[in-house]
């Protein structure tokens, strides 16, 4: 009996262990998100996620519009909308390593609900689509983009996979499903794709609201992770390494920094920090250098910098 006690302490002590080292791994993931109001009848709600007596705002947004990305860990997170001065809504919603759309959608009855949607990078030499359904009350219906098919039935809250498309204009039609001929349910679905970028258009309205098309550019990437970001007059340069100088990016006051080809947010904050920062110390740092810089880089998107742009960045403690 003595045995049989010792092995199940050990066995339980060996998950434990298991369950301890697994959870900061998953916990280190890192996640952007970005809000899609598409609650009809609603209006303006300020965004607000995380806990605690200042949780991050990501501003107010009214039906149809749409919130800048919010990196946070992966995993589970606060969330809320406040209109006015109270909360309308709150809620937690998981969200795994990666770039995610959130919509809001309207529950039963009367309700907020989070549809979470991870958003996929573009592809090189194709355009990538895909179709979210938030019009509560359209039913289930066909979506076409020109004559290809992307779902027969689609239901509410439910999205279609992605679909790669020739760069250019196409039709994005909802129909009645099974009625040939029928015309379209939405109006305006015309769409212009470009090359190597992924799409999700997210069909809202009904309620009193009218029935449209809202889309949005997805980014598949983290901020953690580098990427080159090329103008949009075509590539330049070559790698991350080129100009550099021995320097670098950093210096201990702060200051500010050039974007050269093959920067991201993360390159440029572990060269300000140096060579033993953390890989949290460099979140943190990340996170400061998008709060100083967002309004400058203009594109709404951590992970979307130009070659040329004058970034401030944060001084040094």
């Amino acid at each position: 009996m003595k045995r049989l006690a010792a092995r199940r302490t050990i066995g339980s002590v060996g998950l434990a262990m298991c369950v301890w080292l697994v959870w900061p791994a998953q916990s280190l993931g890192r996640a952007l998100i970005r809000f899609i109001q598409a609650l009809p009848g609603v209006g303006n709600v300020t965004v607000e996620v995380g806990s605690g007596a200042k949780p991050a705002r990501l501003g107010s947004i009214g039906f149809a519009q749409v919130t800048g990305w919010h990196g946070l860990r992966a995993g589970r997170f606060r969330w809320s909308l406040v209109s006015g001065d109270k909360v309308f809504a709150h809620g937690t919603a998981t969200v795994g390593d990666g770039a995610y759309d959130v919509v809001l959608l309207a529950a039963q009855p009367l309700q907020v609900a989070l549809g979470v949607y991870r958003a996929q990078a573009g592809r090189p030499g194709a355009s990538l689509i895909r179709v979210i359904h938030a019009a509560p009350e359209l039913g289930s219906p066909e979506l076409r983009l020109g004559s290809q098919l992307l779902d027969p039935s689609l239901r509410y809250a439910a999205a279609t996979r992605y679909f790669a498309e020739a760069p250019g204009a196409h039709a994005l039609l909802a129909l009645d499903a099974g009625e040939a001929g029928a015309a379209p349910l939405v109006p305006g679905g015309r769409l212009r794709l470009t090359g190597d970028r992924a799409y999700s258009a997210i069909l809202v309205g009904s309620r009193g609201e009218r029935l449209r098309w809202v889309t949005v550019t997805d980014r598949g990437a983290p901020l953690t992770r580098a990427h080159r970001h090329e103008h949009p007059a075509g590539r330049q340069g070559s790698g991350h390494g080129s100009g550099h100088g021995s320097g670098g990016h950093g210096s201990a006051a702060g200051g500010s920094v050039v974007v050269r080809p093959g920067d991201s947010l993360w390159t440029i904050a572990a060269d300000h920090l140096g060579a033993r920062a953390s890989g949290d110390q460099v979140w943190a740092e990340v996170v400061a250098i998008w709060r100083l810089n967002a309004a400058r880089i203009g594109t709404g998107d951590p992970n979307l910098i130009f070659p040329g742009q004058r970034l401030t960045l944060p001084p040094r403690g």
